[in-house]
């Protein structure tokens, strides 16, 4: 009995599958699924920036998932040849240079670094900002204790759009709640792009008084929110609220009578060891005064009714319109003199430990002064006058009811006072940009509080101060940023200096003068970084990657980069040259040996592959 027959040799499917994969049509599909993938790429990046085309192509799942398959491929076509023929040579060092080129690609995707830092002359940083990877924070700021989360996601979550950081936004991401102490905060939602979008709305615990105003016309401004006793912009025009409580102060502010614009309308009041005393800004400007049988005395060195603090940090005066009147006081007692101010719209401003303990100083601002072009005044039956006090005419007063326009003296205009909230204050929603913007400002939404009581709030990306809450009559402080990574030491940034072309002020060259402060890597040690010149020090590579001038100072920005792979990738590199090399001379030596005769090529075939021997049939002759 024949054991072939009778044994099968169970039949192997995967050997057609592995052939398959390391097949070169299996190749060559992925590699013009790869092309085809970098050049949408390119075209996709034209119009969208460098970054959406990193999340988009480069960065996301399907590509990591085709350069696997290509690697793969790879893997399976050189495996099936092995054991390797010396002509094989070349062919196994390019295909090993592609696993090795792949591998390095992996290796900085995951291990790399990529980031930034920011300093201005003189400054000292002991850390960087990853670009690619974000944090919320937590800061106590009783004690300093602190309380971070890395946002980055794992795979799997960057796999199903569930992590943050990307150009879609996410509800209810996967990220770890923040603690620190009893209080908790929870990301509910991650915005890639958007901005602020205020609303004043009627939720105040505290009672404060706002009105919303606006001002017809052929190019009105749209309507604005006035709180009581900060004026803002109407267009191109000052409003102001005031609520009266005097009623001859009231009386006052309702009459048609032009108001004096003098100073003795004012009054300095003071509170000095239990007692108040109040005396008339024309009786002790520039003259001192008893203050009542105290043994003080009072004196104003100077009104000035448009207070500003200029460039030299000094008290000036801007105009004789009453935008922030103010006095300069100089007050004498027992012990010395001390020179105070007191702001009539501030009146908490400026008060710190003084020479004389336990007096307070208050400014009343002439109270038939109008303080803008527009002003509205209530008291507290709930009654609304306007004033309006053109500059090229008389004011005048009209009677006001919420929701009625009232005549203006500008061209017909007309004004209206559109609603009153008496507990106002400004909410502020950050609201969704669709499409992202090549500049965008992401933001996430956080839930902050204990178990008994949560708020929620945003939280916009690198915004320029901390968000602050207090719980509990402790102040945290917030923020969402890219992710900071310590240094190991410290980078000072002693100069900067920009070259210019001759004869213009257009940048020709930007260059930083740092100094490394490593006292465990051997002391301090002084470089420049240009365009063209990076430093390396402690595996990371410095190069100048940008500059900004403002308000004074000139700010250097340093890119931060490690790269384990590139070694990985460069051998690679080198790996695939050589391996051409030996392709290229193995095809030459092979196309120059001689070709055999066609005697020796019958002989060669007879011996390989012998053919089988048929019987000779006989002839028979009838």
């Amino acid at each position: 009995m024949n054991p072939d027959t009778t044994n099968p040799k169970p039949a192997r499917w995967w050997r057609p599958v592995v052939r398959a994969v390391g097949s070169l049509w299996v190749a060559a599909v992925l590699l013009v699924l790869l092309l085809v993938a970098m050049a949408c790429a390119t075209v996709f990046e034209s119009e969208h920036g460098t970054q959406q085309a990193l999340a988009a192509f480069y960065m996301s799942w399907w590509f990591e998932l085709l350069l696997w398959l290509v690697a793969i491929s790879v893997l399976v076509a050189t495996a099936l040849r092995f054991p390797f023929a010396k002509r094989q040579t070349g062919f196994v060092l390019t295909h090993a240079a592609v696993l090795l080129i792949l591998a390095g690609a992996l290796i900085t995707q995951y291990w790399g670094v990529d980031g930034q830092v920011a300093l201005a002359e003189g400054q000292t940083a002991g850390h960087f900002f990853n670009v690619h990877r974000d944090s919320l924070a937590i800061v106590r700021r009783s004690d300093q204790a602190r309380a971070e989360v890395d946002l980055g996601g794992s795979w799997f979550d960057q796999l199903f759009g569930s992590a943050i950081g990307g150009f879609k936004a996410v509800k209810g991401p996967k990220v770890p709640v923040l603690s620190l102490g009893d209080v908790r905060v929870e990301i509910k939602e991650y915005l890639p792009d958007g901005r602020w979008e205020h609303s004043v709305v009627n939720e105040n615990p505290t009672p404060r008084p706002a009105v919303e105003v606006s001002l017809s016309g052929a190019n009105r401004p749209d309507p604005v929110w006035v709180f009581a006793d900060r004026g803002t912009q109407l267009g191109s025009m000052d409003v102001a609220f005031r609520v009266v409580e005097d009623a001859d102060e009231w009386a006052s502010l309702i009459s048609d009578k032009p108001p004096s614009r003098a100073a003795s309308d004012g009054i300095v009041k003071m509170e000095y060891e239990g007692l108040s005393y109040q005396v008339s800004l024309s009786n002790c400007l520039g003259k001192a005064v008893p203050v009542g049988e105290t043994d003080l005395t009072v004196e104003v060195l100077r009104y000035l009714p448009h207070a500003m603090v200029g460039s030299d940090k000094k008290l000036t005066n801007q105009s004789d319109r009453p935008q922030n009147p103010a006095i300069e006081v100089e007050i004498t007692g027992p012990a010395g003199k001390e020179k105070r101010y007191a702001f009539s719209k501030m009146p908490g401003f400026g008060h710190r430990k003084n020479l004389i303990e336990g007096l307070k100083l208050v400014f009343v601002a002439p109270a038939a002064t109008a303080s803008a072009p527009i002003e509205v005044v209530s008291n507290p039956n709930g009654d609304h006058y306007v004033r309006f006090s053109p500059e090229d005419g008389d004011m005048s007063t009209r009677d006001l009811t919420v929701g009625e326009p009232v005549e203006s003296p500008w061209d017909g205009r007309q004004f209206t006072v559109l609603r009153r909230f008496d507990h106002a204050r400004v909410d502020r929603r950050f609201v969704p940009v669709d499409p992202v913007r090549e500049d965008r400002t992401p933001a996430v939404l956080v839930a902050i509080g204990t178990t008994q009581h949560t708020r929620q709030t945003w939280l916009q990306k690198n915004a320029r101060r901390p968000h602050t809450e207090t719980i509990g009559g402790t102040r945290y402080d917030l923020t969402y940023a890219e992710k900071s990574v310590p240094f190991g030491f410290d980078l000072t940034l002693d100069r900067f200096r920009i070259g210019r072309y001759p004869g213009g002020m257009r940048p020709r060259s930007f260059e930083s003068y740092i100094t490394i402060n490593d006292p465990a890597g051997g002391g301090a040690q002084s470089s420049v970084i240009s365009m063209n010149h990076p430093v390396k020090y402690g595996g990371y590579t410095f190069y100048q990657s940008s500059y900004r001038q403002g308000a004074g100072q000139t700010f250097s920005f340093l890119g931060v980069s490690r790269d384990p792979g590139r070694p990985v990738v460069f051998t690679g590199y080198i790996m695939m040259l050589v391996g051409m090399i030996v392709v290229l001379g193995t095809r030459i030596k092979e196309h120059r040996k001689p070709a055999p005769s066609s005697f020796v090529r019958n002989a060669e075939s007879e011996i390989t592959n012998p053919q089988p021997q048929t019987p000779k049939r006989e002839m028979v002759h009838t």
